[in-house]
């Protein structure tokens, strides 16, 4: 399978290059920075199951270029999927080894007149083991190798530059599923009972009644409403023994 795949690579890696190159002539390899890139993404479990296990990233490049080839190492607890161009009339041709955790594509765009392409190029598809859980995180890295180590090119057919691209990396987070708020029962804050004001003023004393008195009434002084009484029974029990004597 291992010369299989490294024939597959070269074919492809072949026709990459002639298609993006068609327009211009060779020219010195350069250094120039060119880097290929790897997108990440953070989700919940529960996004993570919604999705069957499975997580697109986007693949670019730092610079203008028209051709590229390109290898993608899976980290542990994720598989290859599926991978496609994501610039129209673009070619992206995959192929994976046995173990499914590396991928080589070449990548070739060629226009009349040749254009060249900036920006994410290519989408990767992995799936996620199904023993994943929050917390974990997974990771995948690019650059310009196959599966052998042999490193690759890119070329920008505008300019002629072209060079060995840089790597980068990518991962894929799993976080924990957002809680659900609680609602608490909102117990209300027992009312004060008010306290009655005391008052300052002096309280009214509550009349006592006086002292029987012994005496008899002086001319002008005000009987009691106790000795009035009295006074009216005598004089009504005078008044009707007269009577009887007549």
């Amino acid at each position: 399978m291992k010369t299989t795949l490294k024939k597959t690579m070269a074919a492809l890696s072949a026709a990459a290059v002639v298609a993006a190159s068609a327009a211009v002539m060779a020219v010195p390899t350069s250094a120039a920075g060119v880097s290929l890139t790897m997108g990440s993404k953070t989700l919940t479990l529960a996004e993570l199951k919604a999705a069957n296990y499975q997580v697109t990233l986007p693949i670019g490049v730092t610079d203008s270029i028209n051709s590229v080839g390109f290898g993608v190492t899976l980290g542990e607890g994720l598989t290859y999927v599926d991978l496609e161009a994501s610039v129209k009339k673009a070619t992206c041709l995959a192929a994976t080894n046995d173990a499914g955790n590396f991928v080589f594509a070449p990548f070739a765009y060629a226009t009349v007149p040749l254009k060249a392409v900036s920006g994410q190029i290519a989408a990767i598809t992995v799936e996620v083991s199904k023993d994943a859980k929050a917390g974990d995180t997974y990771t995948l890295s690019i650059d310009g190798k196959d599966s052998d180590g042999v490193e690759t090119s890119y070329k920008n057919g505008e300019t002629g530059e072209s060079g060995v691209p840089g790597g980068g990396a990518g991962t894929i987070t799993i976080t924990e599923d957002p809680t659900e708020p609680t609602t608490e029962a909102t117990t209300a804050a027992p009312t004060a009972t008010p306290v009655a004001a005391t008052t300052t003023a002096a309280k009214v004393a509550t009349p006592t009644k006086p002292a029987k008195s012994t005496s008899s009434p002086k001319t002008g002084d005000a009987l009691p409403v106790a000795g009035v009484a009295v006074a009216v029974a005598v004089i009504g029990g005078v008044a009707l023994v007269a009577k009887k004597r007549k």
